[in-house]
């Protein structure tokens, strides 16, 4: 495969499907732009002869490639991905140093300058500046960190590369303070006042070293925030090299620090509001000193404060299991009505107990221990007491084993199996599988009853921090993850596009649009249909692109693909086994469907579909949910409302939540929790523009091209925009309006969100979701 790849890339052989054009195109790129068949002659891509310019060129290629890899098969990706990142080291591998700072600053990269003396490749700023390479990866956050340090040794006094701080030409920066420091107006005098007594203070913790007291230790760190926060009275002036300064002997000094020495400035900071018990319970003591500090630079704290959401929502799941298997304990014995659920319950207690055992955290975490063993201990005794061919069941019916491997395992394996399965411990349950003798051939077994979705469950009190709020999610993408599994992984969409579907037979399957059913390329049944009427492949175009999408938000979505059957323009996806249409009403639906509901309304409205009412939605047999029928996204683009009243055809899932919500009608313990939009609204912001417009290209073209509906307002928009009359407006200038708007709705995903929720679901608390953003 690779070596089909290169080969593509050096235009020996044609490209295969769109994803290979898409990496052609970067290997013009980084050819520079020379015609293969006429290497003397006019360029075949015109690129800006300015460095910057011509990198943002090369970087939104990349972005398309990128997008496109997402309709390779599992196998294909691999190489595709690797033959891309070889393309974008050779790009980069050729720019020059003074090129590559100029394209980072460009970047938002600090004191490009001050990394890359040694000459070896690859240069480290071209490793920060590779499209390929997720901006939020490891290595490129070291790399930022180095400058920062280097910068900071400068300002301290020290040389780097041979150059005190005046031999260097380095940017101004500054940053807004953090939440809960106050800047204070600060002559020259008194500043120096302060560093007099900082450097004082940082004689007397070096002096002391691994015993220095906390009280010295507060004293630093109080001294330090001093000269962070101040503010010069004259304006322009600022004090960021004593910033700095203070920063680099803090950084020195307790690099080792511990929480016991940590304590007294933690319990200052706690008072004056600069750190919380859910920071102190999920970060390590390094962390804690961040925070506590008004000099930790702006990236540095985000990066925290995704850690602490992230492990906050995994307490606050453990904390609703627990109080979930606490109130089926006290209810009554065990039997196999609840046992399941159960098991399920006690299994993320347990994930989470795990993951808390490598936080090292400066509090105690709660991890509900208690609850848990006294859990397990009723479980397996439960368990015990079952015949052999029961506690199969049970053991294939909750997902520990396949039927198969259930049926060949002793009672004693059978234990073991749930015991590790409890103990969320694979390397327990993967041992004894590995013991399980093979599966006699049998036929095949019934199947097992669906289980029911689960009942909406009290759950704890929220806080009035919405940082906590956010967390609750988590319950809801366990269940999430239940409709990943069941969904069919994507495939080649060029394998898809080349398969003989044949004739089919008709699927009586309800909607608008002909459907039929035929073996796919898998094997499997998949459905095809038919615009209701013809545009010539623009909505099946629309709808494969909008599956994209929605999988990119990270809600489970089967894979949809435009190609022809009979020679007409169709969709074609994977029929979903064993899903329905989400039954019962809003007052039934648990906190988890709730929780994918609002997720739904995000991805929704970014691609403009107001389609998703109960019979889009299916419920897999394992109780996920999964949106399906993407195919009226964008027909009311330019003229719909986010507004609890705009239904322009049908009442939506969500629409029946708010209601619900509204009159009070949801279930017991069940909420609207904005924080629920908040991880799709975040992969969505993290999508590059150029992606966005790429996977849309073909919707906007040729949706322009067969006057769809939402042509006309963007032709108004377009005229708009030109300073022309809509007569005069062009079908590729209606096409970029259509993408310009696409990508300002994913941009402002997050305002329009707080104003819904906080306007029309009364909802204060939802403003906060404007701070869980990218700060």
């Amino acid at each position: 495969m690779l070596q089909h790849l290169a080969a593509v890339c050096a235009h020996i052989e044609e490209p295969a499907n769109a994803a290979e054009e898409n990496l052609a195109f970067v290997a013009g790129i980084v050819a520079g732009g020379v015609d293969p068949e006429d290497p003397h002659g006019p360029p075949a891509i015109d690129l800006p002869e300015d460095p910057i310019e011509a990198y943002g060129v090369f970087s939104a290629a990349v972005a398309t490639a990128l997008a496109a890899e997402s309709q390779l098969s599992d196998t294909a990706a691999g190489p595709y991905q690797q033959q891309l990142q070889a393309l974008t080291a050779e790009y980069l591998a050729g720019l020059t140093p003074e090129d590559l700072e100029a394209a980072a600053a460009a970047a938002g990269f600090e004191n490009p300058e001050l990394v890359g003396f040694t000459g070896h490749a690859p240069h480290p700023l071209a490793v920060w500046l590779d499209p390929s390479v997720p901006a939020d990866a490891e290595v490129k956050k070291k790399i930022q960190a180095l400058a920062q340090a280097r910068h900071d040794a400068l300002c301290a006094g020290q040389e780097i590369n041979g150059k005190a701080l005046g031999q260097w030409d380095l940017a101004a920066t500054s940053s807004a303070l953090p939440e809960g420091f106050d800047s204070w107006l600060a002559a020259e005098a008194d500043l120096a006042e302060v560093q007099y007594d900082f450097d004082t203070a940082a004689t007397v913790v070096a002096h002391f070293g691994a015993d220095a007291k906390p009280e010295q230790i507060a004293q630093l760190l109080r001294l330090e925030n001093r000269i962070a926060t101040a503010q010069n009275f004259e304006p322009g002036v600022d004090y960021g090299t004593a910033t700095a300064a203070a920063r680099h002997h803090v950084d020195e000094l307790l690099g080792a620090v511990t929480a016991a020495q940590l304590s007294a400035a933690v319990e200052a900071a706690k008072h004056q509001g600069q750190v919380t018990d859910a920071q102190l319970q999920t970060l390590d003591a390094h962390h804690v000193l961040q925070l506590v500090r008004a000099s930790t630079p702006a990236a540095e704290r985000q990066d925290i404060a995704d850690t602490v959401a992230e492990r906050t929502a995994l307490l606050t799941n453990s904390a609703t299991c627990a109080t979930n298997v606490s109130a089926a304990l006290e209810a009554g014995p065990i039997d196999a009505a609840n046992a399941g659920a159960l098991v399920q319950q006690l299994r993320a207690i347990a994930e989470v107990h795990t993951a808390a055992a490598t936080w090292d955290t400066f509090s105690a975490a709660p991890l509900n221990q208690a609850v848990m063993q006294a859990g397990q201990t009723k479980v397996l005794a439960w368990a015990d007491e079952l015949k052999v061919g029961a506690l199969r069941k049970f053991i294939s019916d909750t997902g520990i084993a396949t039927a198969a491997q259930a049926s060949t395992a002793t009672k004693s394996q059978l234990g073991k199996l749930l015991h590790g399965h409890l103990n969320s411990s694979s390397a327990v349950v993967t041992a004894v599988k590995n013991e399980l003798p093979p599966p006699k051939a049998a036929a095949k077994p019934a199947q097992a009853p669906s289980p029911k979705p689960a009942e909406a469950t009290q759950s704890t009190k929220p806080s009035s921090r919405f940082g906590i709020q956010h967390a609750q999610l988590v319950a809801a993408l366990q269940q999430a993850q239940a409709a990943h599994a069941a969904v069919p992984k994507p495939m080649d969409a060029a394998a898809v596009a080349a398969w003989d579907f044949g004739p089919g037979t008709p699927a009586n399957l309800g909607g608008t649009h002909p459907k039929t059913l035929h073996t796919g390329p898998d094997g499997t049944t998949w459905i095809a249909k038919r615009e209701g009427k013809p545009h010539a492949g623009a909505i099946t175009h629309t709808e494969a692109a909008a599956s994209r999408l929605v999988a990119r938000a990270g809600l489970p979505v089967v894979p949809v693909y435009a190609t022809k059957v009979d020679g007409h323009p169709v969709s074609v996806q994977p029929l979903l086994a064993g899903a329905k249409p989400i039954s019962g009403s809003a007052s039934s639906w648990s906190q988890a469907d709730v929780d994918e509901i609002v997720r739904l309304h995000v991805t929704s409205w970014a691609l403009s579909n107001h389609d998703p009412h109960r019979d889009n939605v299916l419920r897999t047999s394992t109780g996920g949910l999964v949106p399906i029928d993407q195919g009226q996204s964008f027909k009311n683009f330019g003229t719909d409302k986010l507004k609890l009243g705009y239904r322009p055809s049908t009442t939506t899932v969500y629409h029946q939540v708010y209601d619900a919500h509204l009159a009070g009608q949801l279930g017991t313990g069940v909420q609207v929790n904005p924080a629920a939009a908040h991880s799709v609204i975040r992969r969505l912001e993290a999508v590059p523009d150029a992606e966005w417009r790429a996977t849309l290209h073909t919707v906007a073209h040729a949706g322009a091209s067969q006057n769809l509906t939402w042509v006309a307002p963007m032709r108004a928009r377009a005229a708009k925009t030109h300073g022309i009359a809509e007569s005069a407006v062009t079908t590729n200038q209606i096409a970029e309006t259509f993408l310009d708007y696409a990508v300002e709705r994913k941009q402002n995903l997050r305002r329009d969100f707080v104003e819904f929720f906080t306007g029309d679901l009364k909802i204060a608390s939802a403003a906060a979701l404007a701070h869980l953003g990218k700060g």
